[in-house]
């Protein structure tokens, strides 16, 4: 499919892309990744020519459209428990395991 498309190297395509976290842009390896093993089961396209491997910018944008369409759901939360219980141990929970170590101690003959 690359027939008649820009063909851009490895490096080159990775200079195309959007910076990401921190300014960087994905390093020429990153895209050898994607059209090596896919992300989320889809493969960049590529061909090697010579001792090159090489893509396209139209291979790009499909890439990045059909990783957009398989883009996993939003995470949703299953439901906010801060108010239905405490966090942590409640005032009578503590003294309970107070004393539940106390006897262990005077039975280990500890203290």
């Amino acid at each position: 499919m690359l027939q008649n498309e820009t063909l851009l190297t490895f490096s080159q395509a990775a200079k195309r892309l959007p910076q990401f976290d921190g300014g960087r842009r994905p390093c020429p390896a990153t895209v050898w990744r994607w059209a090596r093993h896919g992300v989320r089961g889809i493969i960049l396209e590529s061909r090697r020519f010579g001792g090159r491997y090489v893509t396209s910018i139209e291979a790009l944008d499909r890439f990045s459209k059909a990783l957009a369409e398989t883009a996993p759901a939003p995470r949703v939360p299953v439901r906010d428990t801060s108010e239905s219980k405490p966090q942590g141990r409640t005032a009578a929970q503590r003294e309970r395991d107070i004393q539940r170590a106390e006897r262990r101690l005077d039975v280990a003959g500890i203290c």
